[in-house]
């Protein structure tokens, strides 16, 4: 157990360390923030948001049994009982947390600066007509992209804390603590790079604030925690 604590808390120092440079720089996000390679972000952070986020939940959930070799209906049932247990469980404390704390995007803020558009006045209207406030003042502006419009346009919630990351970084904790590091540490590192390029894509596309990203490391952690004890129990993995 104190190795798997110390293997998840290594990586999610690797998690914090862009979220905390970027405060510690102060940087804030700009459309001169956007360029050649934030279209690639923007495809990679798109496994990670609905539609493909549930495609990379089968694909995820496969891979963890053909890795952990179970063969049984009964083991493959438990296995698949953790990890949808683990997916639903971060979604629905983001979405509590989210609804509580109910902060501004950073796109929103730069459309406040931009074009004084109140943001508190932005998020009492419905999303339809959110998305009819970025049709009027971002559908053709030159600082924008089209593809990135269309992304915010979708995601028009708050901010805090980000969906993403946690979904992300949630599955790379899980590979690590579900998978045997020695024999499948190719892919637990691509799936830990992967995370990385999640959390990144949601701060450079104005989507989240360092602190969002953050904060979904963290509670990817403990839920992570919670079901490598559960996989324990049930005799799903071994030391």
């Amino acid at each position: 157990m104190l190795s798997i604590i110390k293997k998840t808390l290594i990586t999610l120092a690797i998690f914090l360390i862009t979220p905390i440079t970027i405060i510690a720089i102060n940087w804030q996000w700009q459309p001169e923030t956007l360029n050649s390679t934030s279209k690639y972000l923007f495809w990679i952070t798109e496994t990670a948001g609905v539609p493909w986020a549930l495609l990379s939940c089968v694909f995820f959930a496969l891979l963890f049994a053909l890795c952990l070799k179970l063969k049984s209906p009964k083991q493959l049932a438990k296995l698949l009982i953790i990890l949808v247990v683990a997916m639903l469980l971060g979604q629905a404390i983001k979405s509590v947390v989210k609804t509580y704390t109910a902060d501004s995007r950073p796109f929103v803020l730069w459309i406040e600066s931009k074009y004084n558009v109140d943001d508190e006045y932005f998020y009492s209207l419905s999303r339809s007509d959110r998305r009819e406030i970025l049709k009027q003042y971002i559908a053709h502006s030159p600082e924008i992209p089209k593809w990135l419009y269309q992304h915010w346009r979708s995601e028009t919630g708050y901010t805090f804390p980000s969906g993403h990351a946690l979904f992300a970084a949630t599955w790379a904790f899980l590979a690590l603590t579900l998978l045997n590091f020695k024999r499948y540490q190719t892919i637990i590192c691509i799936i830990i790079a992967w995370a990385v390029l999640i959390e990144m894509s949601r701060i450079v596309l104005g989507m989240h604030r360092p602190i969002d990203v953050i904060v979904g490391s963290i509670i990817a952690w403990f839920i992570a925690m919670l079901s490598y004890y559960l996989a324990k129990r049930w005799q799903l993995i071994k030391e």
